[in-house]
């Protein structure tokens, strides 16, 4: 069994694609990863990796656009002509854009996991271009109605596919840690701290939450913004011009410290906003880690956190992201012990069900499957 992963992301900072790898290796040692060469893809990362993988390219910050192009369409040729190179019996091709490379390439050799991390044609850039959302969808529609397995992040996406009339139907794999043994925090300690960790980007609630400080006068409770992205130095200018001082701006911590670091917190934060179809339906695998974190989660009301709290009551869903909402629900959860530790006890078990280990029985099926 040889199997090919692909990503246009870079492969060693990729959470999802380094557990398929995981996965993958636990079935097969011909295998590789391949992926897009980025800033983030550090010599050291690089050389910490565990897993067979090659990146191509270099992005550079600050592309015209003549860039992009070149950048991608050498990124096409190099994933092309590394399929035929290493003939693979199975591709996993990681959202619409590598499965289009794969479709063009013309290999037929191979059995098609097509993963999609996000709806694609829904996605902020491609959305603002209402013809280009139409010919992606339905090229997307084309490409699955004759690939092995079609795997998407989640029950609102899989529900998304099936009501625009996607032929195949998908398999929800969802983006859960893999469970590791973490030292929870004590409930006894006087200081209550708030994280929200992840990448500090538009529409994800981090001027909100930063906000969130000005209605907070309790004194043991601080609020933490943990992550990279181009959000950073506004937020750290707006905490200093607002004097939110109970907010503090923190740098990320390492793909496999995502977990423990949040285990010192008291209560987690996933704030994506519905502001497209695409963040509406696909859910943070923050959440998962709040959860594998042993914290109550605040929510912002997104189909499937909704969808995932309706099931395990581990937080609590905002009627809107406002900094007022946020501010609420912390206080009431610092305010209301029973609450708070009925929700952390609620988080500890859903972390117990979602799971890698489980989740990857779904992966290691499909590609079984592939090679009868």
């Amino acid at each position: 069994m040889r199997i090919l992963n692909i990503v246009s992301s870079s492969v060693v900072t990729d959470p999802r694609v380094t557990k398929q790898l995981d996965t993958i290796s636990s079935l097969t040692k011909d295998y590789l990863a391949i992926g897009k060469n980025n800033e983030l893809a550090t010599k050291e990362r690089i050389e910490k990796y565990k897993y067979n993988f090659k990146l191509f390219g270099k992005t550079s910050e600050n592309e015209n656009i003549i860039q992009k192009i070149f950048r991608r369409s050498t990124f096409g040729y190099c994933v092309i002509r590394t399929i035929y190179k290493y003939k693979p019996d199975i591709i996993h091709a990681n959202d619409f854009d590598v499965l289009f490379m794969v479709k063009i390439s013309g290999y037929k050799k191979a059995k098609v996991v097509f993963d999609a991390h996000e709806i694609y044609s829904k996605n902020m850039f491609v959305d603002s271009k209402p013809i280009l959302s139409k010919i992606v969808q339905k090229l997307e529609k084309k490409f699955t109605k004759n690939i092995h397995a079609f795997i998407t992040v989640s029950n609102a996406a899989k529900g998304y596919y099936l009501s625009q009339g996607y032929k195949k139907e998908p398999i929800v794999i969802t983006n859960a840690p893999i469970k590791e043994d973490i030292v929870l925090k004590d409930i006894k300690s006087n200081n209550f701290e708030v994280i929200y960790q992840g990448q500090l980007v538009s529409n994800r609630g981090y001027e909100e939450f930063l906000k969130a400080g000005k209605f907070i006068n309790d004194e043991t409770v601080k609020l933490i913004i943990r992550g990279f992205g181009h959000l950073e130095e506004e937020l750290k200018s707006s905490k200093i011009k607002e004097k939110i001082n109970n907010v503090y701006v923190e740098d990320p911590v390492e793909m496999s410290q995502l977990v423990k670091s949040m285990s010192t917190s008291d209560v987690g934060v996933v704030l994506t906003k519905p502001t497209s179809i695409n963040f509406e339906y696909t859910v943070s695998n923050k959440i998962f880690e709040c959860l594998h974190a042993g914290l109550p989660v605040i929510l912002s009301p997104v189909k499937e956190h909704i969808y995932l709290n309706d099931k395990y009551n581990f937080g609590i869903i905002l009627d809107e992201v406002t900094p007022e909402k946020i501010a609420e629900a912390i206080l009431k959860l610092k305010e209301n012990p029973e609450i708070y530790q009925e929700l952390k006890e609620n988080a500890i078990k859903a972390s117990e069900v979602l799971t890698w280990q489980k989740e990857s029985k779904k992966l290691l099926d499909i590609y079984e499957e592939a090679l009868k």
